[in-house]
Order: C-alpha cells, then structure tokens, then sequence
C-alpha cells in the first residue's frame, strides 16, 4: 500500500497529542497546509484500507486516578490461545493482550488496569474462570517510567 507524502504527515501528527480544542483536525489540517475536510477523508480511507485502526484519546491511567496496574502472564495452551485471548481482551480494564513465544509455558501476556488491586485481582479471577486458565503470575506495575505513543514515522508533519 503506498502512502503520499501528505498521507504519511498525517499519520504522522495523528500519532502524537491532538490539540485540546473545539477543531483538533481544523489544526491539525492547517499544520500540514490542507483543508479540514481532506485531513478527515484521508484519515477514513486510512481506516477503510486497515492502515489506521482509529483514532482516539488515551488515558493517562495513573494521572485519572486508576492505581493498579499488572501485566499478567497466562500459561494457556497453544490450541486454546485465540478462544482464551478473545476472551481475556474482552474485559474493559484489559488494554493489551498478546500471544508470545520463548516465555513457556506462558503464552499469553495481558496488561490490567483497575482502581484498585482488590479490583484488579478480581479480574484476574474472572478471567482465570471464564477461560479456564488457572496458572498465571500477576507482576504489579510499580511505578511509571515511561508512556508514549509509538512513533512510526520521523517526519512529525510540521511543513
């Protein structure tokens, strides 16, 4: 799939913060030197050709208040990954939830966001009893060090 230059710009911006104001695109649209209307037409064929998933805010969790923070490992068998995983993802407070190899037999990895640990745990054991899987550690985020978006494009779009 081939970008234009004016595509990979606004992937680009759409990548860091948006401006906090009635018209976070009219701003964005007048950086990059395009109307407003075009800067959201791109954006949807983007999303249409699987290139951008969506755009939205992020909560910075720590700073609203949501004091418990895991990732946990779940030792889930290789044929029960995707029914297990769907499951696991489905829950609001997990934000990711990922397969990975060379940490057997721990073969999902999801990270959990609560108010509190009581509230974390118990979705912990909700988890543990929808899917089945009950080996699993829980490894308590202690503090954070680091929380960015990812930047795949060096060009930040500022023309």
């Amino acid at each position: 799939m081939e970008l234009d230059a004016t595509d990979k710009a606004i992937l680009s911006l759409a990548e860091g913060d948006l401006e906090i104001s009635v018209r976070p695109y009219g701003i964005m649209a007048q950086r990059l030197g395009v109307g407003e209307e075009e800067l959201i037409e791109r954006l949807r064929r983007l999303r249409r050709r699987g290139i951008v998933r969506e755009v939205k805010a992020v909560l910075r969790h720590t700073r609203a208040g949501v004091g418990a923070n895991a990732m946990v490992v779940w030792a889930v068998p290789s044929g029960e990954v995707d029914t297990a995983g769907k499951v696991m993802a489905s829950f609001e407070s997990v934000t990711h939830c990922y397969e990975r190899e060379g940490f057997e037999p721990y073969t999902v990895f999801s990270m959990i966001h609560a108010r509190t640990r009581d509230d974390l745990v118990k979705t912990v054991h909700d988890i543990s009893r929808r899917t089945g899987v009950k080996e699993y550690k829980v490894f308590w985020s202690v503090r954070e060090l680091k929380k960015t978006s990812m930047r795949y494009f060096k060009d930040r779009g500022d023309r």
